[in-house]
Formats: structure tokens, C-alpha cells, sequence
């Protein structure tokens, strides 16, 4: 009988790697599909090319952040471990069955380090969104945008009161230009301006994570939670725009901004959006139509008190421009 053995350097070389990958395997697909060969050029800056030990292939690297993500690996130990007995995670890094794999630690560190202080990630993701414009992937026609809140790794009961800056409304900002321009238009005196202090709220701040926010949400857990706003193309569910704000931060807010960033970074011609209930504003209302967009949104039903009547039982006399209640009182 023969013994379990693992097997040698000169029976290994007879193997090829690319034999044992399905010819069906999603990570054929995607590497059939995206060029990374991009990211060279996008974090040279970043290298010295004439000192110190030769470093590890950024493409490598950012090739295996891109595998975590993909298959839902969140510890960086735990996907380094992976990827040792994975063919296919191999074959997609192009490494051999020989080939030694990447420390985790150095995994985290240029992640942490080296990157996370420059804006190659925004620059990769953008990339990858124009390679699939060029493959006719992405129209930029019509875009669908939500977020979705991701727990913070903080304990909800350790925290600081803190004092932060209060954000005005999305539409306030413009409603206080549009009426100074009306006065002046009028000869009228400008509104004295606003008082130079800042307005602040007292927040809940966490003493493991304090760029998480503390969120409170009907139908949501409490806690310290960040929110992942993402838009997505209506061709083929493209995603096309990521962007990550505190929990405590209305999912109207960026949503503006956004927008605006994607179709001066990619050209887009957006003609439609469709939200959720959640971004129905009067500052994205007002936006979306200066900007010739039709928005789709959806409607969420007011809460109702007892004892009192709702808004769709008054009714509305254009003549008399008044409205009687349903105990006909006129109002």
C-alpha cells in the first residue's frame, strides 16, 4: 500500500495550473473581461524604483482585495488561506502550485499604508466603469441609486457625547440664494447674514470607531452603522458610483454630489433615476428637475394619528381657492 505523501518539486512541474480551472469558472470571466493591467500605471508614483526590496505586483495585490470581496472573504488571514489551496484563486493571481503566496500582514499593510491615504481606489473602480462603457455595458442613460447600512465594528453601549456641525437641509443652502436674488431683483435690502457660529447637534460618538455614526431608523437595528450609497446602470446592473458616510447621515445628502461626479467623470446623459422613498426631498425634487432629469421615486405613506383626518379626504375648491374638511369646514 502507498503512503499518503504530498507530491515533488519535478512531479509538480508536469502539472498545469490552467487544466484544473473549469473552463465555465466566473474568475475566467472576469479576467476574459477586465484588463487590471491599468493598475501599473496608477500607483507607480507610490513605488521608489531604485531602493529597497523588490516589491510585491500591486496588481497581485489589489487582485486579492478584489477576491475578499467577491467571495464575501472579510479576514485577510482567512483569504491568504484561501488562496493557498484554491487552483482557481491561483490561476486568476497567476501564481503556480509552487509559487509562495503573499503574507497577510503585508497584504494589510500596504492596503493600509501605502493606499488608503491616495485615491487609487476611486481611480481602479472608475476604470473598470469605463472598460465596461467600452464594452457597451453601461448606457448612463437611466441610474438607480439606495443605500444599505453596514454595522460599524464598535459596541453600541461605548460612547462620548460630542458636539458636530448641523447640516442644513439639501434645499436650504439654494432656497436662501434664490431669495437674496429675488430681493436684489426687487430693490430690496439683503437679509442681514446668518451668524458667523457654526450650528452644532450633540451626537453619539464611539470610542473604538469614531467615523461611524450612531443610527437611528424605524425598522433598523440602533447601533453604530456606516451606509453604502451605490448607484447602478440600467443596462446590465453596472454598479457605477460607491460612496461610504456615517450612519447618522441622511441618504439625501450626497446623493446630489454624486450624481453630478458621475456624469462629469464618465460623460453620462442621464435622462431617469429611480429612488427610494427615502430620497424623496424637496432639494432632490428641485435638482433632479434643473438638471432635466425624470425621477422616478418611490412614495411612503405618511404616518396617520387617531382621531384625525387624512390629507386625501380634504378636498379643494379652485374657485373659492379654499379647501373644506370632510365635517364640511372650511379652512
Amino acid at each position: 500500500m502507498l503512503k499518503d505523501r504530498a507530491p515533488t518539486q519535478s512531479e509538480l512541474e508536469f502539472v498545469c495550473i490552467d487544466e484544473l480551472v473549469p473552463a465555465d469558472h466566473l474568475l475566467r470571466k472576469i479576467d476574459k473581461t477586465i484588463d487590471f493591467s491599468f493598475i501599473h500605471d496608477l500607483v507607480k508614483d507610490l513605488y521608489c524604483s531604485d531602493n529597497g526590496r523588490p516589491a510585491l505586483d500591486p496588481t497581485l495585490l489589489f487582485k486579492l482585495l478584489f477576491l475578499g470581496y467577491l467571495y464575501g472573504v472579510r479576514s485577510e488571514r482567512q483569504l491568504i488561506r484561501d488562496v493557498q489551496v484554491n487552483v482557481a484563486y491561483r490561476w486568476f493571481l497567476g501564481l503556480n502550485l509552487t509559487d509562495k503566496i503573499p503574507d497577510a500582514s503585508t497584504l494589510s499593510q500596504n492596503r493600509r499604508r501605502r493606499f488608503n491615504e491616495s485615491e487609487v481606489y476611486q481611480q481602479i473602480f472608475d476604470e473598470i466603469v469605463l472598460q465596461a462603457m467600452r464594452k457597451k455595458l453601461v448606457s448612463g442613460k437611466t441610474l438607480y441609486t439606495d443605500s444599505t447600512h453596514l454595522k460599524a465594528n464598535a459596541n453600541k453601549n461605548k460612547w462620548i457625547k460630542a458636539r458636530a456641525a448641523s447640516t442644513s437641509r439639501d434645499y436650504l443652502d439654494a432656497l436662501d440664494l434664490a431669495v437674496e436674488e429675488d430681493r436684489l431683483a426687487h430693490g430690496k435690502k439683503p437679509l442681514p447674514p446668518p451668524s458667523s457660529e457654526p450650528e452644532t447637534r450633540e451626537i453619539k460618538q464611539s470610542t473604538t470607531d469614531p467615523d461611524s455614526g450612531y443610527m437611528v431608523r424605524d425598522g433598523k437595528p440602533k447601533g453604530f452603522f456606516y451606509l453604502d450609497h451605490r448607484t447602478v446602470d440600467g443596462r446590465c446592473n453596472i454598479i457605477t458610483d460607491v460612496h461610504i458616510t456615517p450612519g447618522n447621515v441622511h441618504d439625501s445628502r450626497p446623493y446630489l454630489p454624486r450624481l453630478d461626479r458621475q456624469k462629469d467623470r464618465f460623460g453620462f446623459d442621464v435622462q431617469s433615476v429611480g429612488l427610494d422613498a427615502g430620497y424623496f426631498t424637496a432639494g432632490i425634487c428641485k435638482g433632479l428637475e434643473d438638471r432635466s432629469i425624470y425621477g422616478v421615486i418611490s412614495y411612503r405613506r405618511p404616518t396617520h394619528r387617531k382621531g384625525y383626518f387624512y390629507k386625501n379626504q380634504y378636498r379643494y375648491d379652485a374657485e373659492q381657492d379654499r379647501y373644506t374638511c370632510p365635517e364640511n369646514e372650511e379652512l
